[in-house]
């Protein structure tokens, strides 16, 4: 293997296909990137006939999948690093669970949360729970940080979207 680079010209070869295919490399990975983040917020089709949404976006998801947005409104400082939405056929929420990190406190991102809710069915200093067009909404604060969370320095809350059980 060595005795290939014993001269310039072999050496200059290599370097001039490097320089060539370094470019296309990166330029690849950027595409395909970009083709998973759109496919993720256009949601991908499940096996129930619906579409299951999920967005994992350090610097927070740049807009909620439609099901979700219509249920739920990003506080102001907060990112909602991981959207995780499961979607009937009718465009539902069957399901969703999302992990924020926002600047402010707990107290700050439930008063943002509460005029929404109607009626609240629970609440302590690190929980909201409620129900909205139909849908139970638990909101929490975390205690937990993982080393794979984005931010530790901030405070983490998580949301639980499920449809509201009928009496």
């Amino acid at each position: 293997m060595i005795e290939f680079f014993r001269t310039k010209e072999r050496i200059r070869f290599l370097l001039y296909v490097g320089a060539i295919a370094l470019p296309l490399l990166l330029i690849s990975a950027w595409v395909v990137s970009s083709m998973e983040d759109a496919s993720a917020a256009n949601g991908e089709p499940d096996g129930q006939g619906g579409l299951h949404y999920r967005i994992k976006e350090k610097s927070g998801a740049k807009t909620l999948p439609a099901p979700l947005a219509s249920l739920l409104s990003v506080p102001p400082n907060t990112a909602m690093t991981d959207v995780n939405v499961s979607a009937d056929g009718n465009a539902h929420v069957t399901s969703a669970m999302v992990k924020a990190f926002s600047t402010d406190d707990f107290k700050t991102v439930a008063a943002f949360h509460r005029p929404t809710l109607s009626p609240v069915t629970y609440e302590t200093p690190t929980q909201l729970w409620g129900v909205r067009n139909g849908y139970e909404i638990k909101i929490s604060q975390q205690q937990r940080i993982f080393d794979d969370d984005p931010y530790k320095d901030r405070t983490k809350v998580e949301y639980y979207i499920s449809p509201a059980q009928k009496p």
